[in-house]
């Protein structure tokens, strides 16, 4: 292989890697633990869907943060929580509506509201 060739080589996966994480936004947040004072059956199953999402085990992570936030659907940080998890799941319309309801109910939380994860998911939707 000539050096030209080699270049258009190089050039081809660059372009095609490029596209490919320009697509989707990574996350790198990680889910909220809730403050101090919190519904106790609503800090148990976000606890548990902190756990499984960290593990891998997104199915898991959403069924505890859906349950969390039936236990207590004011609390910003389960909003953040399920939407991080909607979006490993490629669902973006629901994530972005989390993330809507995550800074409408933050209480101030800057880990919500100076999210650039947030800012930019809600940016583009």
């Amino acid at each position: 292989m000539n050096y030209n060739s080699f270049k258009k080589t190089i050039f081809r996966y660059a372009l095609i890697l490029l596209l490919l994480t320009s697509s989707c936004a990574n996350i790198d947040e990680d889910p909220l633990v809730l403050r101090v004072g919190a519904e106790p059956s609503a800090k148990m199953r976000n606890d548990n869907g902190i756990e499984h999402y960290k593990a891998g085990r997104n199915f898991d992570a959403l069924l505890q943060f859906n349950q969390a936030n039936m236990a207590d659907p004011t609390s910003g940080e389960i909003h953040f929580n399920l939407g991080l998890a909607l979006w490993k799941e490629n669902k973006k319309e629901k994530s972005a509506k989390h993330f809507k309801q995550a800074r409408k109910m933050a209480k101030g939380n800057p880990l919500i509201l100076e999210s650039l994860f947030i800012n930019k998911v809600l940016k583009d939707n």
